[in-house]
């Protein structure tokens, strides 16, 4: 379901995130989140055949650095649940490493 964004005087709404959206912008949201905002006065109805002509038009500049931004985001979420899981590493298996590397023997090159 469709609705534009008519209000908006927070950036969630009962648990409808609309950090992400502008007043005047068309959403697609579940048929309770329309209800909810529809009762609040926050959005108005879209037919489907006006979501089909948005839909043709050219993506404007401000939605793609909108998308950017929001990737841009995940992956900096993503790096730091990893360098997390990375800092949690059981001791044992880094004491382990440590005497592995402390017992670790150098071969020199054999010269003929």
């Amino acid at each position: 379901m469709h609705v534009r964004l008519t209000k908006k005087f927070a950036e969630a709404l009962d648990g409808v995130d609309l950090s992400r959206w502008r007043v005047g912008e068309v959403l697609a949201v579940t048929r309770h989140e329309a209800e909810l905002l529809l009762a609040e006065g926050w959005a108005e109805p879209v037919r489907d055949d006006a979501v089909t002509a948005l839909s043709n038009r050219p993506i404007e500049a401000h939605h793609m650095r909108r998308s950017t931004d929001v990737l841009r985001e995940i992956r900096v979420r993503i790096e730091e649940q990893s360098q997390a899981q990375r800092d949690h590493r059981r001791f044992e298996d880094r004491v382990r490493e440590e005497l592995h590397d402390a017992r670790a023997k150098t071969i020199p090159e054999e010269r003929a």
